[in-house]
């Protein structure tokens, strides 16, 4: 097996450690929130699956941005909510019950956005893609519904036991993946430099402010609920995008990887001066 995979199993097995975990501390003793009330439902579509990626697209089409940049930002607009997220969602107190229901609603909504995506893309910019339906489907599968369905029945007919096998499937999957991510930032540590400029940072701070703007403003009065969407709107799949700028430029993926790391890495830095600005 090469470094490269060798790295991917390990992220992969890092972030399939921290849900499984989430889903063991979880007390489901009722339905989930956003099946309790739909309107939180309807706010979280609104926000992460309309106006966010409108938002995207009108900017991508505006500016004249490297190529495959735009296809990154596209891919994180609709692409599912990051699945370590749960437990950033509850520190910033939400309720259980509302962040796992934010997972499965965004998992399953991404399925039927992400096709409208790539029609819109090929029809407004010409640009097509070659990526194969089921390899999101397995992505997802295997990092979000399938360890999240696990840790929630480990919980169930494991009570007892169940808030201790998470804490200890959550520490050592942010070990690993925390392990994994020095990696990475040092393997591709120069494709972050190659990336920037040409507006390319700009266009992600101002993706990532307005996500989170929208998340606050749509979020209601629940603080730990607004502050919750606000992170989830802008907290999105890495796999599934590069997955989807691949697809579409597979001529430069130094770019898109480097595209990425930096979303990814502005959308864990950005909410934090944000929320520590706000209170």
């Amino acid at each position: 097996m090469d470094p490269a995979s060798l790295l991917k199993l390990v992220l992969l097995l890092g972030v399939v450690l921290m849900v499984v975990g989430i889903g063991a501390r979880v007390k489901l003793n009722e339905p989930l929130l956003l099946l309790r009330r739909p309107t939180l439902t309807l706010r979280a579509v609104l926000a992460m699956y309309l106006l966010f990626p409108a938002f995207v697209l009108l900017l991508v089409g505006l500016l004249q941005l490297r190529q495959g940049v735009g296809a990154v930002l596209l891919a994180f607009a609709v692409s599912p909510v990051l699945p370590p997220w749960a437990k950033k969602g509850a520190a910033l107190g939400a309720r259980g019950d509302y962040v796992v229901g934010l997972e499965f609603l965004s998992t399953a909504v991404s399925l039927l956005v992400v096709p409208l995506m790539i029609a819109i893309g090929e029809r407004l910019f010409g640009v097509s893609t070659s990526l194969e339906p089921w390899a999101m489907v397995l992505v997802l599968l295997a990092t979000v519904v399938l360890p999240l369905t696990l840790g929630i029945g480990v919980a169930r007919f494991f009570p007892l036991s169940a808030p201790r096998l998470g804490a200890v499937a959550d520490r050592l999957g942010s070990v690993v993946l925390l392990i994994g991510a020095v990696v990475l930032l040092g393997v591709h540590g120069p494709t972050m430099l190659a990336v920037i400029g040409e507006g390319t940072v700009l266009a992600i701070l101002v993706v990532i402010v307005f996500g989170l703007l929208l998340g606050q403003l749509l979020g209601g009065p629940d603080r730990g609920i607004r502050d919750a969407l606000s992170s989830a709107t802008v907290s999105r799949h890495p796999a599934i995008a590069l997955l989807l700028a691949t697809g579409a430029f597979p001529q430069q993926q130094t770019t898109v990887i480097g595209t990425v790391l930096i979303y990814l890495l502005a959308s864990m830095v950005l909410p934090i001066f944000l929320m520590r600005w706000r209170r």
